[in-house]
């Protein structure tokens, strides 16, 4: 039974089908597999889509490193192309590629008044883990002041978090220019380094009201329905029970564009988790919120109400690596013990879950008994809905043996037994 089960999985890992992104994303969050495995059978199977930008930074921050990002990109030039580029193995395995470093603006485009100051931040992120204390400059920001000598270029240091806040000072003209994120030590980065920074008129202060003998109530600044809402962090992909890659970032501005700090925000979360949120706008009228993941493989979405102003944030958690099967016989769950009725045929309906039992797909379905004549596999297929079993008794008279069932690379084994015939 055991060489059945061997040679049946030796076949399915060496299927030439084609790998969809969710194939991608299981294989590098899973674990089961190496770098240099995963990045081998991209070439050998290549892909069923073609990756674009957005695509090639979401795999980077869940893991994939240059070899791999370099077997997707042969995928374009063929499978003839892509078995040719495969080094040839040898006696000495080659150590494995070091993972990139991805950059990741957490702000595509920033915008502030002339004369103000505003701040441009990134992440950066070496596979899916931050990496902190790196130097970087933004290039061009030394010239904003749009004079022919340049001052210094901004420069940070990213935290904890793997994150770096530049301080820029506005143009006192208005004027819209591209900014770089380089590493200050030469190291080349991955991803987006490019952030858009626009500089606006400052509004005109109205002119000051004559004296009054009564005081009238100042007018509270009202956040304006265009320019408030969520700028970063909006669309990402992670995994269960996981903390999102980058924070998600909320921005309060009012009709001329301006920041408004200090404003009252109420956040809240479904399928998912708010780690220390902030109640109200920072200084630059942001607010950054931290992001749990929840358990179920659904979208978790953030809503921040500002007044009468409702904004969300939808995020897009995929379920774990397998860890377990469920089997389920009609509306019953089968744990260890399987009794079958006599000269009946049972049906069993086989689920691979990751370890919160969210259901995967089935991939290499495979059943086999230790005793013919008590019980035997009379047939196994998949489709959409899970894997199917179809299970023939055998002898009658409460012999038992042993039910061993495999998929997506987990397997249980269950005692299976049939029951005697009913005398008359």
């Amino acid at each position: 039974m055991l060489l059945v089960l061997a040679a049946a999985s030796r076949a399915a890992a060496q299927t030439t089908e084609p790998l969809r992104k969710t194939d991608l994303i299981r294989l590098l969050t899973g674990g089961a597999l190496s770098h240099g495995e995963i990045a081998d059978l991209i070439g050998r199977n290549c892909l069923s889509f073609t990756p674009t930008s957005r695509d090639r930074l979401d795999l980077a921050s869940l893991g994939a490193d240059s070899l791999i990002l370099a077997r997707i990109g042969g995928c374009g030039r063929g499978r003839a192309a892509g078995a040719a580029a495969t080094p040839a193995p040898t006696a000495a395995a080659a150590p494995p590629a070091p993972v990139a470093i991805a950059l990741v603006p957490l702000q595509s485009r920033v915008t502030a008044e002339v004369g103000t100051d505003a701040i441009v931040a990134v992440a950066l992120r070496r596979g899916a883990q931050p990496v902190p204390g790196a130097r970087l400059v933004l290039r061009g920001s030394g010239s904003m002041g749009g004079s022919t000598s340049e001052g210094p270029d901004a420069v940070a240091v990213t935290d904890a978090r793997g994150i770096a806040a530049f301080h820029v000072h506005a143009a006192p003209a208005p004027v819209a220019r591209p900014l770089t994120v380089v590493a200050a030590d030469g190291t080349m980065l991955g991803g987006q380094a490019t952030v858009e920074f626009i500089t606006v008129p400052a509004a005109r202060a109205a002119p000051a009201p004559a004296p009054v003998a009564a005081t009238r109530p100042v007018r509270l600044v009202r956040p304006s329905p265009t320019s408030t809402g969520w700028v970063a962090g909006t669309g990402q992909r992670g995994v269960v029970g996981r903390r999102a890659g980058v924070p998600l970032i909320f921005e309060a501005r009012d009709s001329t564009g301006a920041p408004i700090a200090g404003l009252p925000v109420v956040l809240a979360v479904t399928n998912g988790r708010l780690l220390e949120p902030p109640d109200r706008t920072d200084s630059a009228g942001a607010l950054w919120v931290e992001v749990e993941f929840g358990l179920r493989a659904a979208a978790t979405t953030v809503t921040a109400t500002v007044g009468a102003l409702v904004r969300q944030a939808t995020l897009y958690p995929a379920a774990g690596p397998p860890a377990r099967l469920l089997v389920l016989r009609g509306r019953d769950t089968v744990t260890r013990r399987l009794e079958l009725d006599p000269d009946v045929e049972t049906s069993l309906l086989v689920l691979p879950t990751d370890a919160l039992g969210n259901p995967l797909p089935v991939r290499g379905l495979l059943a086999a008994v230790g005793d013919g004549s008590v019980l035997k596999v009379a047939g196994v297929v998949t489709d959409s809905l899970g894997g199917h079993v179809t299970l023939r008794p055998g002898r009658a008279g409460g012999s038992a043996t042993n039910l061993a069932l495999q998929a997506s690379g987990v397997r249980t084994d269950l005692t299976a037994s049939v029951r005697e015939r009913r005398r008359p």
